[in-house]
């Protein structure tokens, strides 16, 4: 990755970004306290706790985004096989995706084709490694 990559921001409105900085305070307050990291924390200290803050949000951005993404797939979809509609299945699958983040519940949903004896997920077909 270059340098140039690892500091590319996202493009945040004003109140975006009053909302993405209220965050971080919050974050670093919970590591830190209010008044910041003691006089003889390091700064490897600072960066491996920024890290796990990251990682965290990481996980819950992929989370919401895996989540909002399954609520396409409530209505009926098409078995890929004879191309009948079916309605999901009451339960959706969900696998555990290993991110770069850490582990991050991905909902899956099922539908099932009883003329064709098969389970089918339509989401997968769009979801690369």
């Amino acid at each position: 990755m270059s340098k140039d990559a690892r500091n590319e921001d996202l493009d945040l409105t004003p109140e975006q970004k009053e909302k993405f900085d209220e965050l971080v305070a919050l974050l670093a307050g919970s590591g830190f306290g209010e008044s910041g990291p003691p006089l003889e924390t390091t700064f490897s200290q600072i960066e491996q706790f920024g890290h796990r803050a990251g990682r965290m949000v990481g996980r819950a951005i992929d989370r919401l985004l895996a989540e909002q993404h399954a609520a396409h797939f409530k209505g009926e979809q098409p078995c890929p096989t004879c191309d009948e509609m079916h309605p999901p299945n009451e339960q959706p699958h969900t696998l555990p995706l290993q991110t770069l983040d850490g582990e991050v519940p991905l909902p899956e949903p099922a539908f099932t084709c009883s003329p064709c004896r098969r389970a089918f997920f339509p989401s997968a077909s769009r979801a690369e490694d």
